[in-house]
């Protein structure tokens, strides 16, 4: 009997034994593997628009595309936010769709929503970098009609995250996007464009 007793002893003390080797050597790894993960390194770095890649098209039939900014003085505090207006003219065509590409500071400027104003119209935005673009479609239940001087066709949001001047320019081309106006005849119109200069303080 009281060596069974040893014997239960023996197998406790190895089983503690072999637990806290266990433990100690999975604390041990955790350990060695913590300090071998790199610190994250977070970079930023100025953005210089690709001119090469950005193609002048000539505006056709007298229409036009208009960035406005509701800014007094256009100028702001890094946090603020400000809305950019676009509008566009037609001409007195039916415009169905549009496209638009505009190039802006990504470090500078944080994109948080674009909203469409007519109502018959959905929007599209995609952020590319340090442009993005937007897609107008009009919905399929709504009659073509054209495009005024007061056709506010999207609100864009951006926040100040940076000090500076700075541009939001309307372009006509980039290697892969245009912007356009496309009317219920499928014609293809290149409106004249501008850009707004905005200093963050």
């Amino acid at each position: 009997m009281e060596n069974t007793e040893n014997k239960n002893k023996i197998f406790k003390y190895l089983l503690v034994a072999f637990f806290a080797v266990f433990i100690g050597t999975g604390i041990f790894l955790i350990m060695s593997n913590i300090t071998k993960i790199p610190k994250e390194k977070i970079s930023t770095a100025r953005v210089n628009f690709p001119e090469e890649n950005i193609v002048a098209i000539p505006a056709t039939d007298n229409v036009n595309m208009t960035l406005e900014a509701d800014l007094p003085g256009n100028q702001m505090k890094v946090g603020d936010m400000i809305e950019l207006n676009l509008f566009a003219d037609s001409n007195g065509k039916n415009i169905v769709g549009y496209d638009v590409v505009m190039y802006y500071d990504s470090l500078a400027f944080d994109f948080l929503k674009g909203i469409t104003k007519l109502p018959d119209y959905n929007i599209f935005t995609y952020k590319k970098g340090h442009y993005f673009t937007i897609t107008g479609l009009k919905k399929l239940q709504s009659a073509p009609s054209p495009m005024t001087k007061a056709s506010k066709l999207a609100t864009l949001t951006f926040e100040a995250t940076k000090a500076g001047k700075f541009e939001f320019s309307l372009k006509s081309s980039n290697e892969k996007d245009k912007t356009d106006l496309v009317t219920d005849k499928t014609e293809v119109l290149v409106p004249t464009l501008n850009k707004v200069v905005v200093e963050v303080k």
